[in-house]
C-alpha cells in the first residue's frame, strides 16, 4: 500500500480518538504512542521497528466492541504495515 493510504488512515484514527467517548485512558495513550511510532517510520526517522503491525492489531482489539470504525481503520493500518514489511 502506498504511504499516502497509511497517512490517511492515521488521520482517521486520530480523528476517531478525538471524537470517541468512554475510551480507556491507558488504551488511548498506548494507541497514540503506536501512531507516533508509525508516523516516525513513515518519516524515515526510526531505525526500523519490527512489531508495529502487531501493536496496531493489539490496540484494535481493545476498541473492537465499543468503536467498530476505529477497529476497522486500525485493522487496515496493520495490514498496510505488514505489506510494507514493518
Amino acid at each position: 500500500m502506498p504511504k499516502d493510504d497509511l497517512i490517511k488512515a492515521l488521520h482517521i484514527v486520530h480523528q476517531e480518538l478525538e471524537e470517541a467517548e468512554n475510551l480507556d485512558t491507558s488504551d488511548v495513550e498506548r494507541l497514540r504512542a503506536t501512531m507516533k511510532e508509525i508516523q516516525s517510520v513513515i518519516d524515515e526517522q526510526a531505525d526500523g521497528p519490527t512489531t508495529l503491525s502487531k501493536q496496531v492489531t493489539d490496540s484494535a482489539r481493545s476498541f473492537e466492541e465499543s468503536h467498530p470504525v476505529l477497529t476497522n481503520t486500525l485493522g487496515r493500518i496493520a495490514d498496510m504495515l505488514q505489506q510494507m514489511g514493518i
